[in-house]
This record gives C-alpha cells, structure tokens and sequence, in this order.
C-alpha cells in the first residue's frame, strides 16, 4: 500500500470560551468592548459575580467531561449547565456560545449549528460564533458561506482577540487554493494580534511546506521544521504540531522519525484521524502489521466511513494472514464508496499472493479479478501514480499481474508434463529392474539346487513314482555306459546291456538272460537259474525247485524224479 500523506486542515474552531482568557481560549471579562464590566456594546449585559461563579461551575464540569472524552450522559448535563447560566443571567453570549461548543464536541452538530446562531441572534457580529459556523459551512463544502462569515468576523474587529481564528481560517482556505501572499498576509496578522495562536502557527508550518513540495525547493522545508520547532517550545502539548512536522520529515525520506512525530501528535490529541493514518501507513512499509492494523482501527473509531481507512486496516490484515478479515474489510471499503475499484486490484492481490495454492486454477481465479479491476479502472487508476515516474500506474501493474498469470500457467503446466514423463521412465525403469531381480534369484535356486545334486545322493523313487522335481532324467532307452562309466547308484542297466568287466550286480539285481553270473556266485535266495544254466558244483536246488533242462553240464538231460 502506497504512503500516502493525510494532511489535516486543523481550522481553529476548537476553542472553548472562558471569562479569564483571551481567544483560543476566549472572550476576556471587559476586553470585548469599552467600558463597563463586561463592556461590550449596546444591549450587553454587565457580568455580576454571581454570573461569574455560576459559569466558573459549568465550566467545571466542562473540563471533567473532557477528561472523561465526553460520555453521553455528559452531553446534555454539560449543555444544559450552561444554557442555565445563559438563562439566569441576561443570556450571556459566552455561555450561549460554549452550549454550540459542548454539542459539537459530543458530535450533535445540527444542535451545535441552532445554538451558534443563538448566540448571533443576541450579539450579531459576536466573532467566536462566526468562525464556528464558517468551519461548519466548509465541512458540509459551503464554501461561499464559510467566506462570508469569515469576512464578517474580521470586519467585526480587525484588531481584536477574537478576530484570530477568522484570520487563521481564511489563510487556510487561501492556501488550499494556492494563494500564498493573501494566505501569508492572513497568518502574520493572526500572530502579530496573537503570537502563542497554535492554528496560526500549525498553518504557518504547512503553508512552508506546500510551497516547498509545489515549487521543488527543499529550503522552505527547512522554514517549516523552524516553525514546527517553535511552536513546540511555546505548547508542546498542541498535537497537530506534531503532525505537520512528521508530514515534513515524511518529505524529507527520514520515515523513522517522521513515524515518531505522528505517535506524538495523536497521543497529545486522539482526535487526530489523520495522524493515525500517516503512522498506520508508514509502518505498512515496514511491515509493521500488527501497529498499523491498530491505528486504522483507531482510526476507523473516529471516521467509521473513511474508504481509505478500511482498506489499509484490510492490507494490515493481509499481512497478518487473516484472509477473511482482509476480504471482509474490501467488502466495507466497496460498499462506502463503489466508484473507487482500487479495492478490486487488492483482491487480485490476495487470489494470486496469498491464497493461491500455487495450481493453473488458482491463477487463472486471480487473473480473472484483475482483469475485473480493469473493465473497472479509473483514469486516475491509468496515471503514475505520483506524477514523477517511473512507478507504474494500477493499470499497468494489473497488467502485468495478468501476464504472470498466464506465464505461471504455463511454466505449471509444462512442469507437469515434463513430471509426468520422468513418473512413466520412473516406473518402467522400476519395472525393469523387478524383472532383472526376479531373473536373477531363478538363476541363484537353480544354482543351489545343482549344488545339493551334487553332494548327497537322492532318493530311489518308488516303483512306478514319478521322479522327483530336478531329479536327472534316465538314460534313454538302449543307451550304452561309457567306457569305465559305472552306473549310478539304485540305477539299472539298460536292456541288451553288459555290466563291465569285474562288476558286480547290484542288490536285487537279476542278471540279464543269457548272462553268467561270476565264478563263485551263487543265486539270490529265491532265485531261478537261467534256463540252461547249471547250479554250481556242491550246490543243490531249492525246495520245490526243479532243474532245469539242458541245466547238466555235459549236456545231457537231468533224469526223471520218479512218482
């Protein structure tokens, strides 16, 4: 959020009237006029004593009711006190004027404006009461009223005391307009009449000040700060003062100080809206959240309708991450005033900056508000925004946001493309690799499945059983051993097949037909000689067992058993 410097106008029109002090301050028994106790003029009464302690106790209650900043009950108490002196004692203007003074603090002005003109109606050219009612007429923007009056209070008394705010107001309204001889001329008068007038010097302060930012000449700063300075040294408890030296320090680029000088004014006056504003501002700069959403809070208080003050309080609250606070103060700032679409700009800002989650649909959600915020834009939205370059306008800025917008779109975009073929090589990489594995632990099971082959014998399956899994297919059939092979143990030889010199059959092992078992062997128990095989020498048949024909061993057939 731009600085942006609140200048107060500080028309001397807070004054509160006494019967022991001169104007800024008031009327002083017997200096309104010549002669006579109060003195005055045709038709003004001579103050008694009586009169004067009866005002003294209103006054009084004035004072404590200050102290109090004016509760509502207060109001009407402290009015009435004094329309009860005016009432009592032959309708003292003093006290006439102080019920309008009473009713404007308390913010009743259409009653401030009756009793003012009260007060005009017992004394015509009573000048407090005019410089009232031509601050009254500038805030409602009746300028050429507010002149008259102004005109009217002067001329009731150039040379008098309570002709100093109407010289003091009229240089304000000069300098608004750029007349700076006639607003100068004004102010001099004011302070030759009266030199401790605040207002006066307040306006003196800020009349350096313009003409320095106006005509480029730094040195009239430097007469400002002189002023501000002095007038300090005579109250140091006059706040806008305070203000008018922190607008100048703010020109001057020395934030720091010129953020200390605005603290000081609204501590000295807490009615000081723009004081509040300036420090509110500045410490957004410094991002300084938490103090600046205080003083637009503040703020606010004092001006409830002041656009500007709603949405800083709304960027505070953005930089404090409370999003909905800040969307909420938007929505106030629009509804005071729809034609000002800066508000627009500051949501774009929220859609893109803050609450984007960084997605092609959260940007093209911000991109949409502020091409908004330009179907809306104002010329002065269209400008630089101080005139000096090179900062761009809000219109350039939105721009370029719209722009970013469509660039993160595409760079999100292009990145998910670009993720999504690194996921697809990821994952076929991935696969790869679990094929690679799965190959690689086949191999090592089929490796120490060898190993175990090797060392321990397996199993003889059972008759007719399907060989074991990995076991060694049998030899094929009429497949010969190699020479000096034997054969594998519980493994038979193959039909046709000859057991190799010095060999002896196995276990339960039949010689095949036609061949000789060894010298010395005998047959199995159980066993049959081969057919034409003879027993051997010494050996006998078994039971039941008949020899064989052709068994004898010359030949001969073996002789009948006999019946």
């Amino acid at each position: 959020m731009k600085i942006r410097i609140q200048a107060i106008a500080c028309l001397s029109s807070v004054m509160f009237l006494t019967l022991a002090a001169g104007c800024g301050g008031a009327v002083q028994a017997g200096a309104a006029g010549a002669g006579g106790e109060h003195g005055g003029g045709p038709g003004r009464p001579v103050i008694t004593q009586e009169a004067k302690e009866d005002f003294t106790a209103a006054a009084k209650s004035y004072m404590e009711a200050e102290k109090l900043g004016w509760p509502k009950d207060k109001c009407q108490s402290v009015a009435s006190a004094f329309l009860d002196v005016a009432g009592e004692h032959g309708k003292m203007i003093e006290a006439l004027f102080n019920v309008g003074v009473v009713y404007r603090k308390c913010g009743m002005n259409d009653k401030a404006k009756e009793a003012f003109e009260n007060a005009l109606k017992v004394v015509a050219d009573y000048q407090p009461a005019l410089d009232y009612l031509a601050v009254m007429n500038l805030e409602n923007g009746r300028t050429q009223e507010a002149e008259d009056m102004l005109r009217r209070a002067v001329a009731a008394g150039p040379n008098r005391l309570e002709a100093v705010p109407a010289y003091t107001n009229a240089a304000t309204l000069l300098r608004e307009r750029k007349k700076v001889e006639k607003a100068l001329y004004n102010l001099r008068t004011a302070l030759a009449i009266e030199s401790k007038f605040m207002p006066a010097l307040y306006q003196l302060a800020m009349l350096y000040y313009d003409y320095a930012i106006d005509n480029q000449k730094p040195s009239y700063f430097t007469l400002a700060k002189l002023v501000c300075e002095q007038a300090i040294q005579l109250n140091p408890e006059y706040g806008p003062v305070y203000h008018a030296l922190g607008q100048i320090l703010m020109a001057q680029n020395d934030l720091v100080e010129a953020l200390k000088a605005f603290e000081a004014a609204f501590k000295k006056d807490p009615n000081l809206f723009e004081s509040y504003m300036n420090f509110a501002a500045i410490n957004l700069s410094f991002r300084g959240y938490a103090e600046a959403k205080t003083a637009f809070e503040r703020a606010i208080v004092l001006n409830p309708r002041s656009y500007d003050a709603h949405m800083g309080l709304g960027v505070a609250m953005r930089g404090l991450r409370d999003f909905v606070g800040a969307r909420a103060e938007y929505k106030k700032a629009a509804e005071i005033d729809p034609k000002r679409t800066d508000y627009i700009f500051n949501l774009g800002l929220l859609e893109m900056d803050y609450e984007n989650p960084g997605t092609p649909e959260g940007y093209e959600k911000a991109k949409k508000v502020f091409e908004k915020f330009l179907q809306n834009a104002t010329e002065n939205h269209k400008a630089d925004p101080d005139g000096k370059g090179p900062l761009l306008s809000w219109y350039a800025k939105a721009e370029l946001r719209i722009k970013k917008c469509d660039e993160a779109v595409k760079q999100i975009r292009e990145a998910e493309r670009q993720m999504a073929e690194i996921k697809k090589l990821a994952e076929e990489q991935k696969k790869r690799e679990e094929e690679a594995k799965k190959m690689m632990e086949k191999a090592k099971q089929l490796e120490e499945k060898e190993k175990a082959g090797m060392q321990a014998p397996p199993e003889i399956p059972a008759e007719g059983a399907a060989p074991a899994a990995g076991a060694a297919p049998a030899p094929a059939a009429g497949a010969q051993p190699k020479a000096g092979e034997q054969p594998k143990a519980g493994e038979q030889p193959k039909a046709g097949e000859q057991p190799k010199a010095g060999e002896q059959p196995k276990a339960g092992e039949q010689p095949k037909a036609g061949e000789q078992p060894k010298a010395g062997e005998q047959p199995k128990a159980g066993e049959q000689p081969k057919a034409g095989e003879q027993p051997k020498a010494g050996e006998q048949p078994k039971a039941g067992e008949q020899p064989k024909a052709d068994a004898a061993k010359d030949g001969k057939p073996a002789p009948e058993k006999k019946k």
